[in-house]
């Protein structure tokens, strides 16, 4: 249980009734950027059906985040990575910087995380989820921008992981892995962990959104 964020496989988008709207008006809007579109999603897997169970509650209520489709592990090639621990130190880091309230809204102002290059926020009129009143996009250029800015502020060690499969970075930091990169890489990173661990979260998620093309959400 808890609440994940995961990378968005092109035939999820036929699973939802939810999904598919998003799709087609998020689509419409960056055309119209002249972004180009988004591809036709692929067919609903076997088995599944628009009403899927499993739905939780959102990240941080605060966030207008209210609920997601269940995603625990991931499917292999996809992002997956737990958002289980407190945003305070990472919230903080953010605000810290000169631009603090620019890298805050783009690693935590979102519901999507789209692998398109544009500035501020898309706000489609369509919900991201049930009972949603609209949603609210944003580039992972600009994600991935910001989670770098933090990780050279932090000296995140490269042994960190970013994108090593489906909840590897959230093992890694459980792990002893974690405190044998904190004796061999000391830095400002090892003493804000929190913080240190949403940096690679993000920068993660958004990396792999620009290099797989995929949505990034919350699950």
């Amino acid at each position: 249980m808890g609440i994940y964020v995961v990378s968005v496989a092109d035939e999820d988008w036929a699973d939802s009734e939810i999904r598919g709207p998003v799709l087609a008006a998020l689509s419409g809007e960056l055309e119209r950027r002249g972004l180009g579109r988004f591809p036709a999603p692929g067919p609903a897997r076997p088995g599944t059906s628009a009403a899927e169970p499993g739905r939780r509650p959102g990240l941080l209520g605060r966030l207008g985040l209210r609920g997601r489709p269940a995603a625990r592990g991931g499917r292999a090639g996809g992002f997956a990575e737990q958002a289980d621990r407190p945003y305070g130190a990472f919230e903080a880091l953010c605000r810290a910087q000169p631009d603090g309230s620019r890298l805050h809204d783009a690693l935590l102002d979102w519901e999507l995380l789209v692998p398109a290059d544009f500035d501020g926020v898309i706000e489609l009129s369509v919900p991201a989820e049930p009972g949603g009143g609209g949603a609210r996009i944003r580039s992972a250029h600009r994600a991935a921008g910001a989670a770098r800015r933090l990780a050279d502020v932090l000296e995140l060690p490269d042994c960190v992981p970013r994108d090593g499969g489906p909840l590897a970075l959230t093992g890694w930091f459980a792990g002893p892995a974690a405190g044998r990169a904190a004796a061999a890489h000391p830095g400002p990173w090892q003493e804000v962990p929190d913080a240190a661990y949403y940096t690679a979260l993000y920068l993660g998620a958004a990396e792999h959104a620009l290099r797989r093309g995929r949505v990034i959400a919350y699950g």
